[in-house]
């Protein structure tokens, strides 16, 4: 609930007109007590902020003021503009909400009621109760329904005496500072007017204060006239009424070349003050009162634009729970801003949280279109079948086919996830001490040798063949791939041989016409394998650094340009011996040899690389 409020008068030299401004200030505040609506416990202060007069402007100050405890004069012992002195004013002030009135302008006598009711309007818990303030202004009387949320800002209709196009009107009516009215956080959220030099010498600070205001804050425009902005010879209305009084699409500019200047000048200061604005902006805290007073949905539109999916979201989510009658419309965007945070995470590799955001878009239930709909359902069947979560892989992908039937990507996923949920059932049994090496990043390069007829993979330390069995069940998918698996098979694993486990895991693929394995040393039967002839070389299970180097040199010859490589052991200590020179050290060796002719894609616990050239 406001508590209290102030009217802020900056004045210079105005020893003609300022009683006569003073004295509509001071009727609009008797009026403002004599509602029956209205606390008389608030209390209303006028401050005026003398900046410097030489005529007999203190002097009737002075006397306005005897016996008038609400009013204050404040003194600047020179001018430094009608922005700095407004700002002292308010710095002075103890008012929740703020009155703005120049030295030779009026305000009518229901100016500061109207506005006070505006902002001291507490909305009902059902949109139903709403009900029409009557607000009459000279002889009419005004139906004024009160908005379903708290506001920041009124700006109320201003009086002319001379004629003026109707866009001129408006363009005045949305920028100066007599019919405004704000509460007092609005005005220290932006800082208040401007104070630089430049201003002093082409005014306008109403108008950056204007574009910082509306920039963050809703406006509630009141069409009715409460207040009047008078010309006097010389004043700012009286230099611009030429142009006010000219089309708006035949106005000709006719300002100097340095003033031009100092407003660029100008500009720029606005844009600076926009991007602090920006960057306090996001330090801020958001609640659901502040929401509804904020341009929440403008913010939340150009955080989006730029990226910013974080804070973006919050203003949607804010938004909509301060104004729920905005949901209908928002609920769309904040699908789409939900997708392109997702989007954005999956790139990143933080899957969990990108399931999290593609599935919130799918519970909003939004109007989208099919197709948007269906990519949102693609995007978090791929994170699915990504985490190795086929089941409900499966069944989101399934939806995004539905809605979209002709949606090639989601149907090639599905069909994958569909594959690899009927491997995952044919009992594989692979051996606890041989490490279980996530390879589900190299289905990104699909795309590089899908074109491939016969494509062929070469792998080095096959062991039981668990990474053979993955890349028949994610990569060798044509009839004609082909892996050859070079490996010693020694040893046993709960009670077989290596080479018996390998040879059962390989049947249970349902492709071991695919494979063709090669018993003994790897080296040796590297030497025996035509050159030129394989697209993938995966290095896998080696235990000492020259058997890792010497493999990756023989193998170089046997791929075909724009192959991949894949180092399994990469920064994995898989020595014996201490004393031994890690794998890592022979593949960085290797990668070092042929640094020109090979491209790094890939690098954690396992290294890509690309071949560029022979």
């Amino acid at each position: 609930m406001i508590r209290s409020l102030s009217v802020i008068v900056p004045v210079l030299n105005k020893e003609r007109e300022i009683i006569r401004t003073l004295e509509s200030i001071d009727a609009s505040i008797a009026y403002f007590y004599q509602q029956d609506d209205v606390d008389h416990n608030v209390y209303a202060e006028l401050i005026v902020v003398d900046e410097g007069s030489s005529d007999r402007t203190l002097t009737l100050l002075a006397e306005f003021g005897r016996d008038k405890p609400y009013f204050q004069v404040i003194k600047h012992f020179r001018s430094l503009g009608s922005g700095a002195a407004r700002n002292t004013g308010v710095k002075i002030a103890r008012g929740d909400i703020l009155f703005f009135c120049d030295g030779d302008d009026l305000m009518f006598k229901e100016h500061i009621y109207l506005c006070f009711m505006l902002l001291n309007h507490q909305p009902p818990s059902s949109e139903a109760a709403l009900k029409p303030l009557q607000v009459t202004v000279g002889e009419t009387s005004y139906p004024l329904t009160l908005p379903p949320h708290p506001i920041g800002i009124v700006r109320t209709g201003v009086r002319l005496a001379d004629p003026v196009y109707p866009e001129w009107k408006a363009a005045i009516e949305n920028t100066i500072p007599l019919n405004l009215c704000l509460r007092r956080d609005c005005h220290e959220f932006v800082e208040g007017f401007p104070e630089a030099p430049v201003y002093k010498q082409i005014g306008c600070e109403d108008v950056s204060y204007t574009l910082w205001l509306s920039k963050f804050f809703k406006v509630l425009k009141v069409e009715i006239e409460t207040v009047e902005y008078i010309r006097y010879p010389g004043n700012n209305l009286d230099r611009q009424l030429k142009k006010f009084q000219t089309p708006p699409d035949q106005y000709q500019d006719e300002t100097p070349s340095h003033e031009r200047e100092l407003h660029l000048l100008r500009r720029r200061l606005e844009q600076e003050r926009f991007s602090y604005l920006g960057e306090k902006f996001r330090k801020i805290a958001l609640t659901t009162e502040l929401t509804a007073q904020l341009n929440w949905q403008q913010l939340a539109n150009d955080y989006l634009s730029q990226g910013c999916y974080t804070e973006a979201i919050s203003l949607y989510e804010h938004g909509m729970q301060a104004e729920p009658a905005t949901r209908a419309t928002v609920k769309n965007i904040l699908a789409a801003a939900y997708n392109n945070f997702g989007s954005a995470l999956h790139q990143q590799g933080k899957l969990e949280e990108a399931g999290v955001y593609f599935k919130q878009a799918i519970d909003l239930n939004s109007a989208l279109s099919t197709v948007d709909l269906s990519r949102i359902y693609f995007n978090l069947g791929t994170v699915l079948y990504k985490q190795n979560r086929l089941e409900q892989a499966i069944l989101v992908l399934q939806q995004a086919v539905t809605l979209q039937p002709a949606f090639a990507e989601a149907i090639a996923e599905l069909a994958r996830a569909k594959k690899q949920f009927q491997h995952l059932t044919k009992g594989y049994q692979f051996s606890s001490e041989f490490a279980d090496v996530d390879l589900n990043f190299l289905t990104s390069y699909r795309h590089l040798f899908q074109h491939i007829v016969d494509f062929k993979a070469l792998e080095i330390g096959s062991r039981d063949g668990r990474i053979t069995c993955w890349l028949l069940d994610n990569l060798l998918l044509s009839q004609t791939a082909h892996v050859t698996c070079l490996d010693r098979f020694e040893g046993s694993s709960g009670g077989q041989s290596i080479l018996t486990r390998f040879e059962t895991n390989i049947a249970r693929t349902g492709a071991a016409d695919k494979v063709q394995k090669i018993v003994g040393n790897p080296c040796d039967g590297l030497r025996s394998l035509p050159h030129h002839s394989y697209q993938l070389l995966y290095i896998g299970g080696m235990k000492t650094a020259s058997e890792t180097l010497e493999i990756a040199v023989l193998s170089w010859s046997l791929l075909t340009v724009g192959s991949l490589i894949v180092f399994e052991d990469y920064g994995v200590n898989t020595a014996q011996d201490t004393t031994q020179l890690l794998p890592k050290g022979a593949i960085d060796a290797f990668v070092t040899l042929f640094e020109n002719k090979t491209k790094r894609l890939h690098q954690g616990s396992v290294l890509l690389l690309e071949k560029l050239a022979d």
